[in-house]
């Protein structure tokens, strides 16, 4: 037992083929211990100090290939134990106990505390098949003590942050990103290593429905009335009818799955309206908790007249539970960390570190659906340069590509002749040019055809196959000989779910869609990205895209949150969802500012969406990446009259003028970190913190509290504990933990700057390469000691990871007053050499608010001290 009682070195352990222990509890291999289950062989893997992997396999089905722990790094140092009641795994950080009598984990950290557990007699395997293919259907749950907050799962649209007793469905649609990652408040998260359809804390009890006689026809509308009011349904809509019995008082979980997209949730029980949300598009499934008492309900449904809807119900328990109907293996990570970043780096050290953008694309992007001709690219761009409205990328979206072929990338030559030459055109305007670029091109196309000659679609449908490695080849080459060589800057690849979870029920190169369904953004990207990064190293891939999954952060994509709806509630949503998918592991994200689908032609005019679309608008200033958008709209500031105009170049300005700050925040998620972070990340004591859905950091320094709702002149902002807070606007001073009432007029978004921060600003800038950062304000709000890196590279290529980039950091003492700014660290090709910095204290002084001080210095690169 000797050797059971000790720490393995890895070297060691390599020398080990396998050790059975002496009462045949378990058997010890040189990277895990396998424990013999009743369901299949069980593996506790240790991944790092701080993360293990949970597998039980069963017999005579295959695993696949690894899609997301792609890292393979050296097996951590662990010791393992056995007691009569338990088999117990220890690594640095987290210690796995395997309790012989219920079968089930426990989770526990450093300190020894238990920070998850399976729930006993939680665990199935069932066997199963796809198209003949054998698979498991699994399920394991975990229980969740009442102030566990949870969160992540990717983007959904369904309203909810803390996704604790929600139910949901993860499947990739339009506005919908699926990615099995979870975060917990209680510092852990969990990767559910699946590849397929996954069921978070599914509903098993179905509610039976009857379509109602009164559903419309010949253009007539009925109605439903509720409490909410009444309900009109079109020709196009259902009404449903059912009864259910509880036989407990107390909170359930009801799911509303469609099968199919709709344009309509409305779920009405005991007359009370539980959900209600309209847009073109909306994904299958929603879910809303609810408080019934005991014994009969009735429910109403609307939703489109195609769809056959399952309504489904569940008690909640303090459990969560994940299950997956095609899968093969009972699969799951642990990340334990004592914050979120801890977490999130040591998820994406194994399953890939998300790379730097270019210093461009934090630049603002204008898009509308659409831009006509090149002629029509190149004159926006001169009005925007005109107007001294900042820009930086201007979007073409589809159908650029006239008679070649529907979704072929390819130019139009009557609307966009001489293609390298127009694009020369918008970079000598100092702008950069991105393009859409679909995975569906027509099949009658040339280029079409020669992908059918090759078997490269995906059999029956439209969608081209990227798990076969040659076809995601082939795109690379078309692109690369249509647009990239061309001079294209980056890509906007659009419904890369594939469209409408199209892989059910098909066969790819990898084998049944089913046990992919997830998984296809993932190659789609990973084509573009290792396509260009090989044939032109010295551009940074930028790939905009709107989907994703677990591990795609690696291959540098941002997503967007599809094609929503331009509304006060669409506007909500979105926050929750962001927040949701950055604790996913993914740093770059975006929306459609004022959203895809708006209220026509009279929006311009519309003083009531144009509200919506400023505050949108501020709220993208303060996003990873800036963009806006819009279904057959001239999204173009100046359409929407001067006012709208003058307050979007100032939200532009500011922007421009945080550059300095933002690309040094941004260089940080190389190394794992996050830009956009819900309170959760800097704050997980603060329990009032922890619960606001409408406010984040943004990087470590602003706290962002967007106004969402219309007609407001003030807005209730949460300051969490343990720090002061300045207003920026007003540079007053207030105590955390209270929660304040700031104005906002329609120019002004509630912005917080955390006492001891420094921040560095810029000049007002047209693009990000038109001035250097010779010229800088370092401000310094004092009330705490500070530090900040002000990070800097060539901006365009990937001379960083080879260590081509140059820091200088700023450290603030706050008693004794005083800056220290360090040497200037590292170099790289063109860098600023000196400097003029004007250092600036705003004082915590609550009687003297707007109190500053001012010192100018010459900086040449080495260090100084300023006293303030």
């Amino acid at each position: 037992m000797f050797f059971k009682s000790k720490f393995f070195a890895p070297i060691f352990l390599m020398l080990l083929f396998s050790f059975k222990s002496i009462n045949t509890g378990y058997t010890l291999y040189k990277d895990r211990i396998s424990i013999p289950l009743s369901e299949g062989i069980l593996n506790i893997i240790p991944l790092t100090n701080n993360s293990i992997r949970i597998q039980i396999n069963g017999e005579n089905i295959k695993q696949d290939e690894e899609l997301i722990l792609v890292n393979k790094l050296p097996v951590p140092a662990f010791k393992v134990t056995e007691t009569n009641d338990e088999i117990q795994l220890k690594t640095a950080s987290i210690t796995v106990l395997y309790n012989k009598k219920t079968k089930a984990l426990n989770f526990k950290d450093g300190k020894g505390n238990v920070f998850l557990s399976e729930k006993a007699e939680s665990r199935k395997m069932a066997a199963s098949n796809v198209n003949g293919n054998p698979c498991y259907i699994v399920e394991q749950s975990f229980n969740s003590p009442e102030n566990e907050y949870l969160f992540g799962l990717g983007q959904f649209q369904d309203g909810h942050y803390n996704l604790k007793d929600i139910s949901q469905k993860l499947t990739q649609v339009n506005t919908q990103i699926a990615v099995p990652f979870l975060y917990s408040n209680k510092g852990y998260g969990i990767l559910w290593h699946q590849y397929g359809l996954t069921e978070f804390n599914p509903n098993d009890n179905l509610i039976t429905l009857t379509k109602s006689e009164k559903s419309s026809d010949n253009n007539k509308e009925v109605e439903v009335t509720t409490t909410a009011g009444t309900q009109k349904i079109s020709q196009r809509q259902a009404l449903y009818m059912g009864k259910f019995n509880v036989d407990k008082e107390g909170q359930y979980s009801i799911m509303l799955d469609l099968g199919d997209m709709d344009s309509r949730h409305l779920v009405v029980i005991d007359d009370k309206t539980i959900i209600d949300q309209s847009n073109l598009w909306l994904p299958p499934a929603v879910s809303e908790l609810v408080n019934l008492k005991v014994g009969e309900h009735s429910v109403q449904i609307v939703c489109n007249a195609t769809n056959k809807p399952k309504l489904s119900f569940r008690k909640t328990d303090n459990s969560t539970t994940f299950r997956s109907v095609n899968a093969k293996a009972l699969d799951y990570v642990v990340f334990k960390g004592k914050d979120t970043d801890e977490v999130i780096k040591s998820y994406r050290s194994v399953s890939g570190q998300a790379p730097m953008l270019p210093l461009w694309a934090y630049g603002f992007w204008q898009c509308r659906e659409r831009y006509t001709s090149s002629e029509h690219l190149i004159n926006t761009v001169k009005e925007f340069r005109e107007r001294k409205l900042p820009l930086d990328v201007i979007v073409q979206d589809w159908q650029y590509w006239g008679s070649n072929g529907w979704g072929v990338p390819q130019f139009d030559e009557k609307n966009y002749p001489n293609p390298s030459g127009f694009i020369k055109e918008l970079h000598d305007l100092k702008s950069h040019f991105v393009v859409s670029v679909w995975s569906n091109p027509d099949k009658n196309s040339t280029i079409g055809k020669k992908y059918v000659e090759n078997g490269m679609y995906i059999p029956n449908t439209k969608w081209l196959d990227y798990f076969n490695p040659e076809t995601g080849k082939a795109y690379w080459n078309t692109l690369n000989q249509n647009l990239f060589s061309n001079g294209v800057d980056g890509w906007w690849m659009d419904a890369t779910e594939p469209e409408n979870d199209a892989l059910v029920g098909t066969t790819t190169h990898q084998g049944p869609g089913d046990f992919f369904r997830l998984t296809y953004p993932l190659f789609v990207s990973k084509s573009v990205y290792e396509g260009q990064r090989k044939t032109n190293p010295e551009k940074r891939v930028t790939i905009l895209t709107r989907s994703a999954f677990a591990g795609q952060q690696r291959f540098g994509t941002i997503n967007w949150s599809g094609d929503i709806g331009g509304t006060w509630d669409g506007f909500k949503r979105q926050i929750v969802s962001g927040m949701n998918f950055t604790l996913t592991g993914m740093p770059y994200w975006t929306t459609d500012i004022g959203g895809f689908f708006r209220p026509g032609g009279g929006q311009y005019k519309d003083e009531k969406f144009q509200e919506l679309l400023t505050r949108w608008f501020q709220w993208g200033a303060f996003s990873t990446i800036f963009r806006l958008h819009g279904y057959q709209t001239e999204t173009e500031p100046w359409k929407y009259g001067q006012k709208v105009e003058g307050n979007m170049r100032e939200m532009l300005n500011f922007r421009y003028q945080l550059m300095p700050y933002i690309y040094s925040e941004a260089s940080k998620i190389k190394t794992g970190s996050t830009f956009m972070r819900p309170l959760v990340m800097d704050f997980q004591n603060d329990e009032k913190a922890v619960n606001q859905p409408y406010e984040y950091l943004f990087g470590k320094s602003f706290l962002v509290a967007p106004v969402i709702e219309s007609g407001v002149a003030d807005w209730k902002v949460y300051l969490p504990k343990g720090t002061k807070w300045f207003d920026f606007w007003s540079e007053k001073s207030f105590d955390g933990g209270q929660e304040v009432k700031v104005n906002v007029p329609l120019n002004r978004i509630p912005l917080f700057v955390k006492a001891g921060a420094i921040i560095p600003f810029g000049s007002i800038m047209q693009s990000t390469n038109e001035k250097k950062w010779d010229t800088l304000e370092i401000r310094i709000y004092e009330g705490a000691d500070g530090e900040f890196t002000l990070y800097e590279d060539e901006g365009d290529n990937y001379n960083y990871e080879k260590g081509k980039f140059a820091t200088i950091t700023f450290k603030w003492n706050d008693l004794k007053k005083t800056l220290s700014i360090s040497e200037q660290k590292g170099s790289f090709s063109g860098m600023i050499k000196e400097r003029k910095f004007k250092v600036v204290k705003v004082s915590s002084n609550l009687k003297l608010p707007n109190t500053t001080t001012e010192k100018y210095v010459d900086y040449k690169g080495n260090k100084i001290s300023i006293k303030l």
